[in-house]
């Protein structure tokens, strides 16, 4: 600013140190300010790229009757639990019974690596896997106890049961059918668990749902599990499954899930729809 002060006389003398002690100054204060700017501008951190849509199954946004969500259920220890209570977390939702002898074993074995994956990508502590029956007479919670020891289940897998009207309420709701069918083959197949001959079966879709933290369904899927590696299936339900599930293990009818599939859904709804990074 002493310069605008200077003479005209002076300011045109180049060889007057005093001149170019301020000019000098106001250059390196310029420079230290852009230089400045460059490194904030560096320092900022890189844009999230969004989450990608899950390439399987159908991605939705309806929310889950409150009435729904208050069905109680009960687990393999006993307690009860509701949609509802757990509103805040991310739920997938899986339709199964311990004595299916075409499918679920399968469901289950590709439900043990989505809890696996979720436990390695970190994400296991903002979701709850419910596997939850479509034989409500026959599974018991000490039965479904058994059946979730067969898998390893883990603390965020749970194993669902209620009343014959509360299962067919739930599953009513969210447009998964099933019923009950006799038992044709001969001789009649053995429960896994107990060795007594089976009566009927329950022939079921196999769908997955996952169900946002806001209780709003985000994405399912409805088709065969693809298994991709048969030793995750514990050698007592290989024994049980029938022609069928052998056949289903080994080239499953389209259409196809995978553990990656559902995992890729998780993801979709905990970091994508749900707005976070």
């Amino acid at each position: 600013m002493s310069a605008s002060r200077t003479p005209p006389d002076r300011a045109r003398d180049h060889h007057t140190p005093r001149q170019a002690a301020p000019r000098q100054r106001l250059l390196g204060l310029v420079s230290a300010v852009v230089l400045g700017l460059a490194g904030c501008s560096a320092a900022a951190p890189a844009a999230a790229p969004p989450v990608p849509t899950p390439a399987n199954g159908t991605t939705l946004d309806v929310a889950v009757p409150t009435a729904t969500a208050a069905i109680p259920l009960v687990d393999q220890a006993g307690r009860t639990v509701t949609l509802a209570s757990l509103h805040g977390t991310t739920v997938v939702l899986v339709d199964f019974l311990t004595l299916c002898q075409e499918v679920c074993p399968l469901t289950s074995a590709n439900v043990r690596e989505v809890s696996d994956a979720l436990d390695a990508t970190h994400l296991s502590g903002d979701v709850r896997i419910l596997e939850t029956t479509v034989d409500p007479e026959r599974d018991t919670p000490q039965r479904l106890a058994a059946y979730q020891k067969l898998y390893g289940a883990k603390p965020g897998w749970s194993l669902l049961t209620g009343t014959t009207a509360d299962i067919a309420a739930l599953w009513k709701s969210f447009g998964v059918g099933y019923e009950k069918s006799s038992t044709t083959a001969a001789p009649p197949p053995k429960d896994w668990l107990t060795g007594v001959p089976l009566t009927y079966d329950v022939d079921h879709q196999d769908v997955v749902i996952v169900i946002g933290p806001d209780g709003h369904e985000r994405w399912l899927v409805d088709g065969t599990p693809k298994v991709s590696d048969p030793s995750a299936v514990p050698s007592s339900m290989q024994a049980f499954l029938n022609e069928d599930g052998h056949h289903n293990e080994s080239a499953p009818a389209d259409p196809t899930w995978t553990p990656a599939d559902v995992v890729s859904a998780v993801t979709y709804v905990v970091k994508g729809s749900s707005g976070q990074s």
